[in-house]
């Protein structure tokens, strides 16, 4: 018989009956059922990603000053360095975060996410190793081709929860991945004193491989259902590129970038502005820079699960407007103050404004991705954004090194206030509030 499916499908599925012979297979075979254990596996992902982002942070933050001691102490030349060095990663991520999606979810998301995080844990002891900034440029070039456990996570959980709790639970990994932000840079600069700038990639190394070993034992995936698919280039290349095509996808692979151009721009620049404001006497550049990070990150800590809770209940692109204009009002602030102290406040701003867009993201990309679509939706985001995210420190330095880096910061302002017209646009640019495309037929034969 034939039945109208409650979500679209990009394909044909088949299920013959009498063939799922276990409540387990029965479960795996039909569309959009949650994971019977999608709690815990949750909560897992949350804790791997606090530690994962801790060692990351370890050295992230303090990028610019790594670039000072391999040589370059010029303010211009620091300035592009650093935005290469932290922009090269995004360039190279948004390039093969597609084929991670589709190998995602043709293989596994669990798969994608164990590669990820063991490939950092080899790639932060590579850091360690350079003996000059190309060598860097060039390891973080592969830290953004094989590394992506953001994403990795969020195609995982898009895949398992129910999709009612979509905002929820996307909105906890988020706020575990930016309670790793704020411990980290924090411990990073602690770290940093004790054993010094190349110690700190290795410190984070060894974290990131206690993880690898914590996402095999703990975190469960839901089983890959097989579909037929064509061979050869052209068709996988086709199926790679399908989610750009996915009409409730526009709005989020247009604001998603360009909030990430922003706020990379700004970021990347941070250590290197901090350095120029006034400061009491027990601030120091490194407590500075951790501070600036780790209060952002504390407020989107905070208003993340209370943001992706209100996107799951009311509609995510009203909170997506709403984030928008609250994180381009916290930067006119943040260009105007000459005081590090008062910059610090605003820092807290504008972490509730990227929640609000993070949370409300998820949500309208998990609505704009047809069923066992999620791992490709989730990858075309994480592409649109890693482009973002790798092409704004290139452009913020280039920009800030003609206007100066209070500009940049009005700037962003400028272009985050642009996103608002995309964003109330949702017959064009965004899936409806109850998700899903046009329904597709699914063929049950007997």
């Amino acid at each position: 018989m034939r039945t109208k499916a409650y979500r679209a499908v990009p394909y044909v599925t088949r299920v013959t009956a009498g063939s799922a012979t276990t409540a387990h297979d029965r479960w795996a075979s039909m569309p959009n059922t949650p994971h019977p254990h999608w709690r815990r596996t949750v909560q897992a992902l949350a804790i791997t990603q606090v530690l994962i982002l801790i060692g990351f942070n370890f050295s992230y933050p303090f990028l610019p000053l790594f670039i000072q001691e391999l040589g370059v102490t010029d303010r211009g030349e620091l300035a592009l360095w650093s935005g290469l060095a932290i922009g090269i990663g995004g360039i190279t991520m948004a390039a093969v975060s597609p084929v991670w999606g589709l190998l995602a979810d043709r293989l596994g998301r669990k798969a994608m996410l164990v590669r990820s995080v063991a490939a950092g844990s080899v790639i932060l002891a590579l850091q360690a190793a350079v003996s000059n900034v190309w060598q860097l440029v060039a390891v973080r070039t592969l830290q953004g081709a094989f590394t992506g456990t953001q994403t990795a996570g969020s195609m995982l959980i898009a895949g398992i929860v129910p999709k009612e709790r979509t905002g929820f639970a996307l909105g906890l990994l988020n706020t575990a991945i930016q309670v790793g932000n704020l411990i980290g840079p924090v411990l990073g600069g602690l770290v940093v004193l004790a054993v010094g700038l190349r110690g700190s990639f290795l410190v984070g190394a060894v974290v990131l491989a206690a993880c690898t070993i914590i996402t095999i034992v703990t975190v469960e995936d839901l089983p890959v259902v097989r579909r037929p698919v064509e061979s050869g280039f052209r068709a996988t290349a086709r199926d790679v590129v399908a989610p750009f095509r996915w009409a409730g996808l526009r709005g989020v692979l247009v604001v998603g970038p360009a909030v990430q151009i922003v706020y990379s721009a700004t970021v990347a620049l941070l250590a290197i502005y901090v350095q120029d404001l006034s400061r009491p006497s027990w601030l120091t550049p490194e407590l500075a820079i951790g501070l600036a990070l780790a209060l952002g990150a504390l407020a989107a800590a905070i208003a993340m699960p209370i943001a992706g809770s209100y996107a799951d209940r009311h509609d995510a692109r009203v909170v997506l407007v709403g984030a928008l204009a609250l994180f381009a009002i916290s930067l006119v602030p943040q260009a105007l103050v000459p005081n590090a102290l008062v910059f610090l406040v605003f820092r807290l701003l504008s972490g509730v404004g990227m929640a609000g867009i993070t949370s409300a993201t998820a949500v309208l990309t998990r609505a704009g991705a047809p069923v066992g679509g999620e791992g490709r939706a989730f990858g075309a985001l994480a592409s649109a954004q890693n482009l973002g995210w790798g092409v704004g420190p290139i452009l913020g330095s280039a920009f800030a090194a003609v206007a100066g880096i209070p500009a940049l910061y009005l700037a962003g302002a400028a272009v985050t206030l642009v996103l608002l017209y995309p964003a109330t646009m949702p017959r064009m640019w965004l899936a409806p509030r109850e998700g899903g495309l046009e329904p597709t037929l699914v063929e049950f034969t007997r």
